[in-house]
């Protein structure tokens, strides 16, 4: 299964399903299965780039660069194009994209519990568009809870769904610590070593990450890096893209 986003195989689902507001994201506000102007609609059959993806955020579009569909975009469009079929597609691809990162996280290389996650695997790769999807999310975020506490050394802080927005992190105890679902807008990492911390559904957007370690983190994702500040000497986990800002 894909999990990686290939938009030369896409019809820019991801430019025409969400709405936009506008915001420090987007430059502009649309509605929902509306196409952004930016996108070059083309005809079915065909793909459909973005006439400003080199230079995304220069224009006003940081939220375009930090999106993931995580595969879904090209397997949707395999089975149906959006310009011919809208409502099929369209339905389709809110369903696949959280199926795709379901599978995102039940990928993670470590080893504990790794028969029940290739099992839970199989099972979601093998669901289409009609999926429950909020049964799907519960019964994954259960086991990956289970592995998350396998692998983590005992004594890591508890800090899900924390609020750190801004917080300067650099002095305290972060390594092998639950943040997920944590607030970490403009958080100072820098040099801090994260260990095996839990990272899952933790936002980054903005965390000066420069010179810290994260090479070891559970469940990150290329958005959330994306989101983030760091350099060429921050490390990160072998399947997490490095962005070229970074160096």
């Amino acid at each position: 299964m894909e999990l990686i986003a290939d938009c030369g195989r896409c019809a820019g689902l991801c430019c025409v399903a969400p709405a936009f507001a506008r915001s420090a994201d987007f430059a502009l506000s649309k509605p929902a299965r509306t196409p952004c102007p930016h996108l070059s609609v083309g005809v079915p059959g065909e793909p459909a780039p973005c006439t400003i993806h080199a230079e995304l955020p220069e224009r006003g579009f940081p939220g375009c660069v930090t999106f993931d569909c995580f595969g879904a975009g090209q397997r949707v469009t395999a089975w149906s194009d959006w310009r011919v079929a809208p409502d099929d597609a369209f339905g389709a691809f809110d369903v696949m994209r959280a199926l795709h990162e379901v599978l995102w996280y039940l990928a993670e290389p470590v080893d504990a519990l790794a028969v029940e996650r290739a099992s839970l695997a199989d099972r979601v790769a093998g669901l289409g568009p009609e999926a429950d999807v909020v049964a799907v999310r519960a019964e994954a975020g259960e086991l990956l809870g289970r592995v998350s506490e396998a692998v983590r050394r005992p004594g890591g802080p508890a800090l899900t769904r924390a609020d750190l927005v801004g917080k300067d992190l650099r002095r305290r105890r972060i390594a092998d610590a639950s943040l997920r679902g944590a607030l970490l807008m403009g958080a100072d990492l820098r040099g801090v070593d994260l260990g095996r911390t839990d990272l899952l559904g933790a936002d980054l957007r903005g965390a000066d990450l420069r010179g810290a370690s994260l090479s070891g983190v559970l469940f990150l994702t290329n958005p959330q890096v994306t989101s983030a500040r760091g350099d060429a000497s921050t490390t990160l986990p072998a399947r997490v893209h490095r962005p070229a800002a970074w160096g």
